[in-house]
């Protein structure tokens, strides 16, 4: 039975997003963490260990984008990609917190590294299909922002699965080594029971008629799709966005436990505050970008988005709790917009290319967002790891704390969670000026 409702496409289609963005807030919030406070890893080596990991998800990413470009099959071209994904990341969430205690230092590093690869391997089966599904499944601008809208709710449940939901079930579990493998179990089973819910979806949904297939190799396909100037600014402008919340996502626990004296259940109001804002403020900005347009919504957004992340350098000094929320809240906020209008220019740049070169390279394209997506994800812990070591950072190999941190040391925690992620912002915005979908007007300038 094909599913034909919008609004159950949306959803279905969106509830993918609770089991790749549980994954993805995994590296960007927990396992460098994980990986130096609990299993004794220098900074240095587990940024290096991550950051070898999406080397491999960027090859994996180009031929999962393309194989399912060519792909045919009783199920679509993505689906059979998404169902195969679920089992392949559950395993690998739960092995990235399952090393055993009995192995030396070399042979933790080794197993991370490779639980590591399994994991964005997983990742990149997924969501490389995934990405390419709105563009296949209508034309209508309005549909793509509601299913984009749908996707930024499902992004901040999975925001406050980690930051939330994590630390309860760390805690649950008995915290320290222990706590992290049962928060594992736990988490690797909403990842998959949500990636084949969608799966289940698309494959039942019918798809619009599109280009032709592309030919020719990788590279060959690559360079059509990097052609594309306004896909190629776009993708600029995410990848400044991109390495904002990759630094910040890194550095945010050492911020709170280090700059703010705080635990880990710091998350849980990280999470709730932004959970607040995200969701309570997704239809303002869909009602913004109608009114104003996406590409200048998209960067008042951003603009707003550094002004808050400049406001952390505030906090070194002390700051009451109240400050503290507010400035989590307007996170939020200002996240909602950067990811709904972000999300619903990725397919009008995919129909773009299609109606201007007559070939369909959704897969391909998609591959591209996700390399820069994965890509910036493995920069943000390896910069915050090799930061952390130059400036002299003491790790707290088995959640024991130092007595203190080097003052470069903290001051490296606050570029890491402020001042760059600021830069980041207004680089992004400056792309952004740039940016123009003369073949799509209506759509570009509607939402």
């Amino acid at each position: 039975m094909n599913v034909r409702s919008p609004t159950l496409v949306a959803l279905g289609w969106a509830s993918g997003t609770l089991g790749s963005s549980t994954m993805l807030g995994a590296i960007n919030l927990v396992v460098l963490f994980y990986f130096t406070e609990y299993l004794g890893i220098a900074p240095g080596i587990a940024g290096g260990l991550i950051f070898v990991s999406r080397l491999w998800d960027i090859g994996a990413a180009v031929v999962i984008g393309q194989w399912s470009d060519r792909t045919r099959s009783r199920y679509g071209r993505r689906a059979p990609f998404m169902f195969a994904a679920g089992p392949l990341a559950a395993v690998a969430y739960v092995a990235l917190f399952a090393a055993p205690t009995t192995l030396d230092a070399s042979l933790v590093q080794w197993w991370a590294l490779v639980a590591l690869i399994l994991f964005a391997t997983g990742y990149s089966l997924f969501v490389v299909p995934y990405l390419a599904v709105p563009a296949e499944i209508t034309a209508i601008a309005h549909e793509r922002t509601t299913m984009m809208s749908w996707r930024v709710a499902a992004m901040t449940i999975a925001s406050l699965n980690i930051a939330v939901l994590g630390p309860v079930l760390i805690d649950r579990f008995g915290k320290g080594r222990e706590g992290y493998f049962g928060m594992s179990l736990v988490q690797a089973a909403i990842v998959l029971a949500f990636m084949w819910l969608c799966a289940l979806v698309v494959s039942r949904t019918p798809t619009l008629e599109s280009g032709r297939a592309a030919s020719g190799n990788s590279i060959a396909q690559l360079r059509n799709v990097l052609r594309n100037e306004p896909f190629r600014i776009f993708i600029a402008a995410k990848f400044f966005q991109l390495t904002a919340v990759a630094s910040t996502g890194a550095s945010i626990l050492y911020l709170a436990r280090y700059v703010l004296h705080q635990d880990e259940s710091f998350l849980i109001r990280f999470g709730a505050y932004q959970t607040v804002g995200t969701l309570l403020s997704i239809p303002g900005w869909a009602w913004l970008g109608r009114r104003y347009g996406k590409r200048n919504v998209y960067m008042a957004s951003g603009l707003a988005y550094a002004l808050v992340a400049f406001s952390w350098i505030a906090s070194v000094g002390g700051e009451p709790s109240w400050v503290t929320d507010v400035r989590l809240a307007s996170t939020g906020v200002i996240t909602a917009g950067l990811l709904v209008m972000g999300f619903s220019l990725l397919p009008d740049t995919m129909e773009h290319n299609t109606r201007t070169t007559g070939v369909a390279l959704e897969g391909t394209m998609s591959a591209v967002y996700s390399i820069v997506e994965k890509g910036t994800a493995a920069v943000g812990p390896l910069l915050a790891g090799l930061v952390l070591q130059w400036s002299g950072f003491v790790s707290a190999a088995g959640g024991k704390l130092p007595p203190a941190q080097p003052d470069l040391a903290i001051a490296s925690i606050v570029t890491l969670a402020a001042i760059l992620p600021g830069v980041c912002n207004v680089l992004g915005v400056w792309m952004l000026t740039r940016l123009s979908l003369g073949g799509l007007p209506e759509k570009f300038n509607q939402a």
